[in-house]
C-alpha cells in the first residue's frame, strides 16, 4: 500500500487557511501507514512528496519543500499514479485538525481499478487516538487483514501533536527540505516531553535528530547541544541525552568531556552495555590504552558481535604492544563484515610489525582500493623494502 499525505481545506485563493494543517496531513498520514504496516502481510509505505520552486517566507527565495496537494484524485487519477511493482492500494483522502478531527479515508484498488473504501471519521480532538484507530481498523478490514493493536506511546493528546510536528520536523532534515530556522527544529520534542516526561520515543527522536546535527551537519552542532542540555532539565534521568552530548565531544576532538558524560551516563543507568564501548572509545582517544581494554572486553562480554569493541579493542591491545591479540579482534571484526580503510589499514600495519608481511601487503592494497586509490611510487618503495628486509617470510 502506497499511502500519500492527506489533502487539507484551502481558501479560495486556492491556500491554506492554516499552514499547520499541512503538517498534520503529512503526519496523520505517517502515523496511519506506521500502524498498517504492523499486520503481517501488510507494508504500507509513506509517499513523501517535496518539489523545487519558490517556497513561502523569505521573500519567496527559490527552496526544496513540501506538496501539499490542493484537491483529492478522482479515481481514475488515483489508478493512474506510477506505483512501485507490487502495491496493491493506494491510500488518499483528506484531513482536519483543529477543536476536532475530520480524515475522509479513500483507499483504491489499484490493480481491479475500484473504490475499496471511502469512510469518514469524525471525533473530537481530545479523541484523536481513537479516530486513528478507528481510520486504522477500516483500512485494514478492507484488504482483508486483521485490525492492529498497538499501544500508544502516550496517552495525552497535546504531547502526541508536539511529536507529529517535530517528526515532521525530522522529516524535512531526512529529505533536504528546507527549514526556515533550524535551530528551533528540536522544539515540538521539548513541547511533548514537558507535557509527559514519560514519553520516550519523543526523547529518542529528539536525540536522534540531536545526533544527525551533530554528526551528519544536517544543523547548527550548538542547537543539537542545547537541545540536549534541555532534555536533561525536563528529565535529570534522561541517561542518553548525556551520551548523545558524549558522540557531540568526540566529534569536536574532545574526549576528556565525553569522558565525563558518559561516566554520567553509566551513574544513571550501569548497565548500559552501549555505553562501555563508547568509553573504551574516550580512552583511546586519550591514548589511556591500558585503562580501556577492561571496557571493551566488558562490551563484548554483553554482546561478542560488537564490532566497533571489536575494532575498539584492538586498537588498544596495539597500543599497550599486544599485536598477536590486536590482529586476531581486527581479524574478528572483519569476520562480522566490517571491511572499512581504516580496519584494513591498523591490520596492514601489525601485520608488517609482526614480520606477516604479505598479508600486510594484501590489506594495504585493500584498502587502497576502499578509498579509490591508485599505488603510488611511495607504495612501491615501501613495498621493497619490506621485501629486502626479508620478503614475505614464513607465516606465523
Amino acid at each position: 500500500m502506497m499511502v500519500f499525505p492527506f489533502t487539507v481545506p484551502l481558501d479560495g485563493s486556492g491556500r491554506m487557511l492554516d499552514a499547520a494543517q499541512g503538517v498534520y496531513a503529512r503526519s496523520l498520514a505517517r502515523t496511519l501507514a506506521e500502524r498498517l504496516s504492523e499486520p503481517p502481510r501488510l507494508n504500507a509505505n509513506l509517499a513523501q512528496l517535496t518539489a523545487d520552486g519558490p517556497l513561502e517566507g523569505e521573500d519567496g527565495v527559490r527552496g526544496h519543500g513540501w506538496i501539499v496537494a490542493s484537491q483529492p484524485w478522482t479515481l481514475e487519477e488515483a489508478c493512474h499514479i506510477g506505483l512501485p511493482e507490487g502495491t496493491e492500494f493506494v491510500l488518499h483522502g483528506s484531513a482536519e485538525l483543529t477543536d476536532r478531527v475530520r480524515i475522509r479515508i479513500l483507499l483504491v484498488d489499484s490493480p481491479q481499478k475500484q473504490l475499496a473504501l471511502d469512510h469518514v471519521v469524525l471525533r473530537p480532538r481530545s479523541e484523536l487516538f481513537s479516530a486513528l484507530d478507528e481510520a486504522a481498523v477500516e483500512i485494514a478490514r478492507a484488504v482483508g487483514e486483521e485490525p492492529p493493536n498497538l499501544a500508544w506511546p502516550t496517552r495525552d493528546v497535546e504531547a502526541y501533536l508536539a511529536y507529529l510536528r517535530g517528526r515532521d520536523m525530522s522529516a524535512a532534515h531526512e529529505m533536504g527540505v528546507r527549514v526556515p530556522d533550524p535551530r528551533r527544529s528540536f522544539e515540538p520534542y521539548l513541547e511533548a516531553m514537558r507535557r509527559d516526561p514519560r514519553f520516550t520515543d519523543a526523547q529518542d527522536r529528539l536525540l536522534a535528530l540531536a545526533l544527525d546535527f551533530a554528526l551528519g551537519g544536517q544543523g547548527p552542532l550548538t542547537a543539537a547541544r542545547e537541545a540536549c542540555e534541555k532534555l536533561l532539565a525536563i528529565d535529570a534521568s534522561a541517561f542518553k541525552a548525556h551520551l548523545a552530548l558524549a558522540e557531540i565531544d568526540l566529534a569536536q576532538g574532545d574526549a576528556v568531556a565525553a569522558e565525563g558524560r558518559i561516566a554520567a551516563a553509566l551513574k544513571l543507568q550501569p548497565q548500559w552495555a552501549p555505553a562501555f564501548e563508547r568509553m573504551g572509545t574516550a580512552l583511546v582517544r586519550q591514548k589511556r590504552h591500558g585503562e580501556a581494554i577492561a571496557w571493551f572486553e566488558k562490551a563484548l562480554r554483553e554482546r561478542a558481535d560488537d564490532t566497533d569493541a571489536l575494532q575498539g579493542l584492538g586498537v588498544a591491545l596495539a597500543g599497550c604492544g599486544r599485536l598477536e591479540h590486536a590482529v586476531r579482534n581486527w581479524q574478528a571484526a572483519l569476520s562480522h563484515g566490517v571491511h572499512t580503510a581504516d580496519l584494513h589499514d591498523n591490520l596492514a600495519n601489525s601485520l608488517s610489525l609482526l614480520g606477516r608481511r604479505g598479508e600486510a601487503r594484501a590489506h594495504r592494497a585493500l584498502s587502497r582500493r576502499l578509498q579509490g586509490k591508485r599505488r603510488f611510487g611511495l607504495d612501491l618503495v615501501r613495498e621493497a623494502w619490506e621485501w629486502l628486509s626479508g620478503g614475505t617470510g614464513p607465516r606465523r
